[in-house]
């Protein structure tokens, strides 16, 4: 990969900024006025909670008792901002909301589910105003669907339509916003589901972690950790199938398989395996156990940006999970990504197409579909593999003061739903 490509891959890191000023560009020139970053996350914006006794649900991510009335971007209710105000003016809580809750138990639990009310109309507690960021960034829908006799289409969009810029954002490699459908017959019996989980603490079934290196046991010639933060991963049985493969960009993809707006990690490899004709690493004898044991690291110079590799293009880009690691559980150094996927996230304004492309598997009409946008702040496996690795520095008698990262904050991963959508096929 040469410096322009290594340029493209590091768009996100380098041109924050930028990709804000583009959208809010093409906002001013609508007419709209374009939300900042205070706009989103320490106004009122997308909207406050009023109090409604008809509403004991809540509504938009509101408290029970209250509902959510939308405000525009900066837009600020008016009250006085203190006791001696002689005169009222526009007010605003100074809370910085954001999509994380710390997982720290040093972050007290009142601080995440307080749910009364500020001056503003505002939750006190982070949870509710996290929850309300999150539900008002998305559209989200089942576009018309269609059955011809075994086939079945169910098309997905998603648009991001609540952030001036792509969302997942800030740790967009690790942060999870995928979407969980589920396929009945007339009968109920199901005859597809993706994205589902067993509970908060459990990975999305896209691949699966057969073993995680979290020690520095094995060192090379040079003292150098190998496999440290490394992972043998196998295909599951959610893995995507889409074409285009949305790691290329595009906004309209068919097939099947999870669809998460998750970015990734990429790391510069060679073929150890065989190349085939079109320029792919296919396994060789004794190779295809995990997706990384036909490939070993190539050649990155980190001042040009270029991957020497036997492998062409994005082919000699391999996609690893972790911020720092290795290439598998036992080999490479630990070191971190040599580049970056920024193109599964959702740009803003985009409308998004995701069609199903399903077998009936001989049920009977009609068919009902149900699907869920889901977030989570951090795949389960990751926490937990700093889990084991702070549980080893401490009995190493490196953490004085205890582990940095105990099983109890795998509570706090929790899942929340943005929004959630049914559809009958006939």
């Amino acid at each position: 990969m040469g410096a322009a490509q290594r340029g493209e891959h590091f768009k996100r890191l380098r041109n924050a900024y930028s990709e804000w000023r583009e959208w809010a560009e093409g906002e001013t020139r609508a007419g709209r006025a374009a939300a900042s970053c205070q706009g989103c996350h320490m106004s009122t914006y997308p909207g406050i909670c009023v109090q409604d006794a008809s509403a004991p649900s809540g509504t938009g991510g509101c408290p029970s008792g209250t509902r959510f009335e939308p405000r525009a971007p900066g837009e600020r209710p008016r009250g006085s901002a203190a006791t001696s105000s002689q005169a009222g003016g526009a007010i605003a809580s100074h809370f910085f909301t954001s999509v994380d809750v710390p997982l720290s138990a040093d972050y007290p639990d009142a601080f995440v589910t307080d749910t009364t009310l500020d001056a503003s109309g505002l939750p006190l507690g982070l949870g509710p105003r996290r929850e309300m960021l999150l539900r008002h960034t998305f559209e989200f829908g089942v576009g018309r669907p269609s059955r011809l006799g075994a086939r079945l289409e169910i098309p997905l969009e998603i648009q991001n339509v609540g952030a001036g810029h792509r969302v997942p954002a800030g740790f967009s490699q690790e942060r999870e916003i995928w979407v969980e459908l589920e396929v009945k017959d007339a009968s109920g019996r199901t005859i597809y589901e993706v994205g589902k989980v067993a509970s908060a603490e459990a990975d999305l079934r896209d691949k699966v972690f057969v073993r995680v290196t979290t020690s520095d046991e094995q060192r090379d010639a040079k003292g150098r950790p190998l496999g440290m933060f490394g992972a043998d991963v196998v295909d599951g049985p959610d893995v995507p199938r889409w074409t285009p493969d949305p790691a290329l960009g595009g906004t309209t993809f068919r097939g099947r398989g999870l669809v998460n707006l998750q970015n990734g990690f990429l790391r510069c490899v060679r073929c150890i395996g065989v190349v085939d004709g079109e320029g792919r690493c296919q396994p060789g004898p004794g190779q295809g156990r995990t997706r990384a044991d036909r490939f070993a690291d190539g050649a990155y110079d980190i001042d040009t940006g270029e991957c020497r590799s036997n492998l062409a293009g994005s082919r000699a880009l391999f996609e690893t999970y972790f911020p720092v690691g290795a290439l598998d559980a036992e080999r490479g150094l630990t070191k971190a990504p040599d580049a970056i996927i920024d193109t599964r996230s959702a740009p803003p304004g985009a409308r998004i197409s995701y069609t199903y492309l399903l077998d009936t598997l001989g049920g009977r009409p009609p068919f009902r579909a149900r699907a869920r946008l889901r977030f989570r702040p951090f795949p389960p496996f990751l926490v937990k593999a700093f889990i084991q690795y702070e549980a080893r520095q401490a009995a190493l008698g490196r953490r004085p003061s205890g582990p940095q990262v105990t099983s109890s904050m795998l509570r706090r991963l929790e899942i929340v739903d943005l929004a959630d959508v049914s559809v009958e096929i006939p």
